[in-house]
């Protein structure tokens, strides 16, 4: 019997919210169309029953559909609707014929949408800080991506029989014996002739795949762009995919993106693999770095020793060409605390009051990091790293200092922030000073630290015209970009201090014509290859990637044509541009440059030369704080005070990376706002 009143969370309330959950038990039904019933209840999380955990995306927050839950109050006899998502109608739907078909075991659920009172701050808060314990404790954790669509059942029926394929001919990589270590696998087998058969068949069925788009939708889609996903795969040591009525453990697809990733990386089975039109580049993009990220960061959490910090956490999955989002920005930060090793000693309680505003928890969030990391003596990494994503110095214009939602110190996670240098690479600006000096402030919002000051901007460049998900943009924009650094670099040498550094530096004046655009540092492409500081031998590789443009730069018909026919999809210019970005990316240079999208090169008063945020302006100041290895460009705001700055963001200055400058340099304090 179905009552016209809504559910209360009253009737099966939670004792205590810290160490209680509630799961829902789902009611078998003979077709799709039949309404959805349930019984839900509560237990300690510590006894819980064998369950599973749902991991899927809400959608659109509107409620238009509903479950009938049995009413405990009158012993289950009658039931009472709760409001559902559109997306959480269909996904139980499809679970419970998964269930009928014996996909899935009928076990308990854990629903957060049903489980969690959505309307409850307070228990909501308590229930974010169980979620680690949710996922850790659940026999099963299920991703739903959604309905079968676009091909869908095509991809999920490829990776499970590629998957499978690769298990039953080259071992397990999931085993203690072989956790992350595919390539080793491959090394092992690729001498018997079945395998390499086997292989060239997988790589050949894989590209066809991807071509064709179904994978391109099916990596697409919602699931995979969400911060709260990333948690829920990561910490159940049995996960599934779900998509339509297609079925299949998450290991299968763990091969197949660590064999891809082999290939992409790895010049000799590439080699082995590939013909004339397989270009490695399509491995490379367009849907696998999206997998590749979450099978990475599960590989990591299911080793129990390995405890990342929340630090490492956020830049991982934040920074970077694939965008996470978070309807509510407080979850950038709550929906990656069941995977921090340090969450309990930063302190981060989740809050989900009204009182609790995302500027105020990402400004105490990176705090809290900075404060950490000024107490460990020895950590791995520069202590102020995270400085080096401010959320001014990821946007494309400055706003009014009044109109800036976050100080411009702290990160705001969102979809642009990007990384310019790798955590490898051997710079050392602030030479001994390498513990962050922390400076007393009379508010949370401003930040408070001793450095050094380099040299203000009186000249800046252009924006180098460089994508890297994308074809490089006309070739006399990437010939006028390096005409502004000659013309930058002719000035400098007209600086008698500027000869002074550059008669006793490493390298010379004319080479910063190559090192300074690409921040001194060469990406070294191959599986565990590290960033390197750039040597003489770049300047050839950048003289055959400046040399391609050269030759079209007065030819622009000819351009225009190769570049409308690879728009209009034609073969041959398709295929010859994916070679041409198989060669820019083995080369090197133009990954280098990739990762100084957004910068600009400059010059400062004394002629020192470098790459500064886009939206740098003259009178800006290049500084280095103690506790980072590269330098920043801030801009005073007197207004605010004296010594009052907006950190502009991460800087590349040629000359002073080595810590040339830490020992006679004048120390000050900045107060970043």
């Amino acid at each position: 019997m179905l009552i016209n009143t809504q559910f209360s969370y009253d009737s099966v309330c939670l004792l205590d919210p810290s160490a209680e959950i509630r799961l829902l038990d789902l009611h078998p039904a003979s077709k799709y169309t039949d309404d959805l019933y349930c019984r839900i209840y509560t237990v300690p999380i510590s006894h819980a029953p064998s369950y599973i955990a749902l991991s899927y995306v809400w959608g659109d927050n509107t409620r238009s559909h509903s479950i009938s839950i049995a009413n405990e109050a009158n012993h289950g006899r009658s039931y009472v609707p709760l409001t559902l998502t559109s997306s959480l109608d269909t996904c139980l739907r499809h679970l419970r014929e998964l269930q009928r078909q014996r996909k899935l075991d009928p076990r308990p659920l854990w629903i957060d949408q049903i489980c969690v009172n959505q309307d409850d701050d307070n228990e909501k808060s308590f229930q974010v800080m169980l979620m680690r314990d949710i996922y850790s404790a659940a026999h099963q954790t299920v991703v739903w991506l959604g309905p079968a669509a676009d091909g869908s059942d095509k991809v999920m029926d490829t990776f499970t029989d590629i998957g499978q394929g690769f298990l039953d001919k080259l071992g397990d990589h999931t085993t203690d014996e072989h956790l992350l270590t595919v390539r080793h696998l491959i090394e092992r087998n690729i001498d018997q002739p079945d395998v390499v058969v086997f292989l060239r068949k997988a790589f050949d069925v894989l590209l066809k795949l991807k071509r064709e788009g179904s994978y391109k939708h099916w990596i697409k889609r919602p699931w995979f762009t969400r911060v709260w996903t990333i948690q829920e795969f990561c910490l159940c040591a049995d996960t599934l995919f779900a998509c339509g009525y297609k079925v299949a453990p998450e290991k299968l697809f763990s091969a197949v993106n660590d064999f891809t990733h082999c290939v992409a990386m790895n010049a000799g089975l590439r080699e082995l693999l590939e013909t004339p039109d397989t270009p490695t580049h399509s491995i490379l993009t367009d849907g696998w770095l999206e997998l590749h990220r979450l099978i990475q960061r599960r590989g990591h959490c299911q080793l129990q020793d390995r405890k990342e910090t929340l630090e490492h956490l956020l830049v991982e999955n934040f920074v970077g060409a694939i965008p996470l989002y978070a309807t509510d920005k407080r979850d950038k930060v709550y929906g990656l605390l069941g995977l921090a090793g340090d969450a309990e000693e930063l302190g981060i309680v989740p809050d989900y009051s009204p009182a609790s505003t995302a500027a105020q928890v990402l400004t105490d969030t990176a705090r809290a990091i900075l404060e950490r990391n000024q107490r460990i003596q020895r950590r791995r990494g520069p202590p102020l790293f995270i400085l080096r994503y401010g959320s001014l110095g990821q946007k494309k214009s400055v706003p009014k200092p009044e109109e800036m939602e976050f100080p411009s110190w702290v990160p705001e996670w969102d979809i642009n922030t990007r990384k310019t240098y790798q955590a490898n690479t051997s710079f050392e600006a602030c030479g001994k000073y390498r513990i962050a000096d922390l400076v007393p402030t009379s508010s949370p919002s401003i930040l408070g630290i001793r450095g050094f000051c380099v040299d203000t901007i009186v000249e800046l460049g252009d924006l180098p015209r460089v994508n890297l998900l994308h074809f490089p943009q006309g070739p006399k924009k990437i010939l006028g970009f390096f005409e502004s650094v000659r013309r930058l670099i002719s000035l400098s040498k007209q600086n008698e201090r500027s000869r002074a550094i550059y008669k006793t530096s490493t390298a010379h004046h004319d080479a910063a014509l190559w090192r300074v655009p690409i921040g001194d540092q060469y990406i070294a492409l191959g599986v565990g290859a590290p960033s390197k500081r750039t040597d003489e031998r770049l300047e050839s590789i950048y003289r055959t990637f400046i040399s391609y443009y050269e030759d079209f730069a007065d030819r622009q018909e000819a351009w225009d044509d190769y570049m409308a026919a690879y728009e209009s999809g034609d073969k041959q210019a398709k295929l010859a541009m994916e070679m041409h970005m198989d060669e820019l990316v083995a080369g090197g240079y133009y990954l280098a440059l990739g990762n100084m999208q957004g910068k600009r090169p400059y010059l400062t008063r004394n002629g020192y030369l470098g790459m500064a945020p886009g939206h740098s302006q003259p009178g800006d100041k290049v500084v280095v704080f103690h506790g980072d290895t590269v330098p920043y460009v801030v801009r005073p705001v007197p207004q605010r005070g004296e010594g009052m700055y907006l950190l502009v963001g991460e800087a590349y200055c040629d000359g002073i990376m080595d810590g040339q400058l830490a020992e006679t340099a004048r120390r000050e304090e900045f107060y970043l706002v």
